[in-house]
């Protein structure tokens, strides 16, 4: 970083107020000022900041961005974190299965018009892993020789960004580096893409500035409530065709309980199955180890459980025939896994 730059870097991360850091960086020591750590990371970029204010060893990266949403597609941001449930679902990313956010600089995905609304800031934690500079640059010369166009041509922008994007959908929290090009005439930078399997890396850094830029969330709080009424604040988890000395020994409880926290209520019922048949047909005897969580509310609940279904989809549990099942009134979307 140039000296002049770190000059005023040093500046910027020294200024410190007495309240805490919201969506920046959250140190022991004393905060820092949410608007000084913007105006660093964008004097400085994304990464300088990393190098300043992880010093001393006490303060934590917490990479603070933003995105650009119309308003009805904001409004499905602020009642996903009202649910309890990460803001953003990369897996319906119009530029490939994947959420981009601002990095540094001045970069442009796209090749069609857009017309934002509200700004939306965001938390990333952890910090998403830098690509190599050279990333883009090789993914352009690839996908030309690959497809034959001429990217001098302006239609031919969106389907590019959309290849781009594909290309990153697996690989979780990543800031990528955009030359300044032919699909990006106006500068280069860096956007951070964030995949559907670091969904739950994504958080609202001020839910209550997106509340009152959307007019208020008193609808959405009202809707949620009378959901509360309707669903049962437990749920059940099962492992099926579990061997006897699994079960006996408590490795079921133990599966379930490295993937979420110990529920306020905890229920387990086991029914035992002989074995059957004879011969080259026969079967082995197994256990059905039936678990029930219970919370105190049904919004609690529905997180654990889509916590739970994630770990499945995830492969998590190596295997092991296991299922949710949703509690009384439960609809089917419940229990679905955050990255289907």
């Amino acid at each position: 970083m140039h000296k002049d730059l770190e000059h005023d870097a040093e500046r910027l991360l020294h200024h410190r107020t007495a309240q805490p850091a919201v969506g920046g960086v959250a140190a022991r020591a004393a905060p820092y000022s949410p608007a000084g750590l913007l105006g660093l990371q964008r004097l400085a970029g994304n990464r300088a900041v990393s190098a300043l204010v992880t010093r001393p060893a006490t303060t934590v990266q917490r990479l603070a961005t933003q995105t650009g949403l119309k308003r009805m597609h904001a409004e499905k941001v602020l009642y996903n974190h009202l649910k309890g449930d990460p803001p953003f679902k990369p897996q319906r990313g119009n530029f490939g299965a994947v959420s981009w956010f601002a990095g540094s600089g001045n970069p442009y995905v796209g090749g069609q018009a857009q017309s934002y609304d509200v700004t939306v800031d965001v938390t990333i934690n952890p910090d998403p892993a830098r690509l190599p500079m050279n990333y883009f640059a090789t993914f352009m010369q690839n996908y030309v020789a690959r497809t034959g166009v001429d990217l001098r041509d302006q239609s031919t922008h969106h389907d590019f960004w959309v290849a781009l994007g594909k290309s990153l959908e697996g690989g979780g929290a990543q800031e990528v580096p955009i030359d300044q090009s032919d699909v990006s005439k106006q500068g280069g930078g860096t956007f951070v893409v964030v995949g559907g399997r670091a969904r739950e890396s994504i958080s609202l850094a001020n839910p209550g500035k997106l509340a009152t830029d959307l007019g208020g969330s008193q609808a959405m709080t009202d809707k949620l409530k009378v959901r509360e009424t309707k669903r049962a604040s437990s749920f059940q988890f099962v492992f099926d065709k579990v061997p006897p000395d699994i079960a006996a020994a408590g490795k079921p409880q133990q599966f379930l309980l490295a993937v979420v926290p110990q529920p306020p209520n905890l229920a387990k019922d086991e029914k035992a199955f002989p074995a059957m048949g004879w011969g080259g047909k026969k079967t082995d005897p197994y256990v059905t180890v039936t678990f029930t969580l219970g919370y105190a509310t049904y919004a609690a609940a529905r997180v654990q459980a889509k916590r739970l279904a994630t770990a499945i989809s995830d492969g998590r549990f190596a295997g092991k025939p296991v299922g949710v099942r949703g509690g009384a009134g439960w609809p089917a979307s419940a229990i679905r896994s955050y990255r289907a």
